[in-house]
């Protein structure tokens, strides 16, 4: 009966690393490739997330965190846009966080709790950049955007964020009900 038990937990732990490890597979891919692409800076960190949800929804937070972790880490080694690589570093988790931040019952405290996630993300990573690392091209670019355009901008980034968070709850529904049943190898 042990060796039967030992078999299963095996065959589940195995699939729940090759699942995994495909995601983030595919997720390092698609993160290279936004390289090519100049305004995939912003849009394949955004993608890269999305495919996140399958591994929460299917093993869990933990496993989730370490999907975007090893994203994050090759994206960083081996990708050519840095910005879009660290943008993953920095809000690459928000997919998986967002369940818990729903749960604030206030929703104009759910949507500043949000906001607050966003900016402060954002504004940590260009501080990263720009000082820290010293990446003058990102300096330049936003000193030279002058205070109304980078309002706009960080108007803009907030809007197009808060419009990713309400993507990601019909999402799960079409993974759930669509593609997860497609998926035999994951039934227990």
């Amino acid at each position: 009966m042990s060796a039967g038990r030992n078999r299963t937990s095996s065959r589940e732990q195995s699939t729940k690393i090759a699942f995994c490890g495909l995601i983030v597979g595919v997720a390092v891919v698609l993160m290279l490739a936004g390289g090519i692409i100049p305004i995939a800076t912003y849009c394949t960190p955004m993608l890269a997330g999305i495919l996140l949800l399958p591994v929460l929804l299917e093993f869990g937070q933990k496993a989730a965190l370490t999907a975007y972790a090893a994203t994050a880490l090759i994206s960083l080694i081996l990708g050519i846009d840095k910005e879009a690589s660290f943008f993953f570093l920095f809000l690459g988790y928000y997919p998986i966080v967002k369940w818990q931040l729903d749960r604030i019952k206030s929703k104009p405290l759910r949507l500043l709790s949000k906001l607050c996630i966003y900016n402060l993300s954002v504004v940590l990573m260009y501080a990263l950049l720009g000082l820290v690392l010293n990446m003058e091209a990102i300096v330049a670019e936003f000193s030279g955007m002058g205070a109304g355009l980078l309002a706009t901008f960080v108007v803009l980034f907030n809007i197009c964020m808060l419009m990713y968070d309400r993507l990601l709850m019909p999402l799960v529904f079409l993974y759930a009900n669509r593609i997860r049943p497609k998926l035999r190898f994951l039934r227990r």
